[in-house]
């Protein structure tokens, strides 16, 4: 049996190494060998409809030095490829920038606000509607959840459905109605230690005092085993 395809749309700089980084925790995650996760980076330009109707799923992850409310172009067609891939109906999960730029696109409020950051091992609930959804039910509740972010989703978009909340910031993942697509403030992509590799990297953009005790906090998190599941099981639903 062929092993399926995914598309990931990168949302970085297409010289930064957290590119590469991204691709092999999406492939490791969804189970997928590395040559099957191909990389379209945004600032090259938008994907046409073809191209992402062409894979089994599309994956949507951070950003690291960006917000989603920054005026930069691509950020802007990154929001529209978002929207377009929801109404295509292709299975895709957006992860943390993708989470808040679909959320945008759908007409949700989005902030920046530093007092609402969220780093690391995070201890989420899943709804009613996550508890019964069959990629999310294999997660206990509550769940660990890697988190890494600045900008947050204050209020859910129309046409979606809660699937996960916290108690920091409430918003934590959703699903469009209708279709298998997944977005989530939490990284299903990242482990403890691919957070701390991902925090070295960025955290002249998340912190500018205190970064050894962060670190030392980020490295004794919780994973949930679980986790490691989710990406597989929506890839393969």
């Amino acid at each position: 049996m062929t092993s399926p395809r995914a598309l990931l749309v990168a949302l970085r700089d297409p010289h930064d190494p957290m590119c590469a980084h991204e691709r092999r925790c999406f492939a490791e995650r969804a189970d997928l060998p590395l040559e099957h996760v191909v990389v379209h980076s945004m600032t090259t330009g938008r994907p046409d409809r073809g191209k992402l109707k062409r894979f089994d799923a599309v994956f949507f992850g951070g950003s690291g030095a960006y917000s989603v409310l920054d005026d930069i172009d691509w950020i802007h067609d990154g929001r529209d490829t978002l929207e377009e891939v929801a109404s295509l109906g292709v299975k895709a999960w957006a992860s943390c920038f993708g989470f808040q730029g679909l959320a945008l696109a759908l007409g949700a409020e989005v902030i920046h606000d530093d007092d609402l950051t969220e780093m690391g091992s995070t201890l989420l609930r899943l709804t009613e509607a996550g508890r019964a959804d069959p990629v999310l039910e294999v997660l206990p509740s509550p769940f660990w959840a890697q988190e890494g972010h600045h900008d947050h989703v204050m209020t859910l978009p129309e046409g979606v459905d809660l699937m996960a909340v916290g108690d920091k910031v409430r918003m934590q993942a959703f699903k469009v109605h209708g279709v298998p697509f997944y977005a989530s403030q939490f990284h299903p992509e990242l482990t403890v230690q691919r957070t701390v590799d991902r925090f070295r990297h960025y955290q002249e953009h998340y912190i500018d005092e205190h970064a050894e005790e962060v670190l030392a906090e980020l490295q004794s998190g919780a994973d949930t085993p679980e986790m490691g599941q989710v990406l597989a099981r929506l890839v393969r639903l």
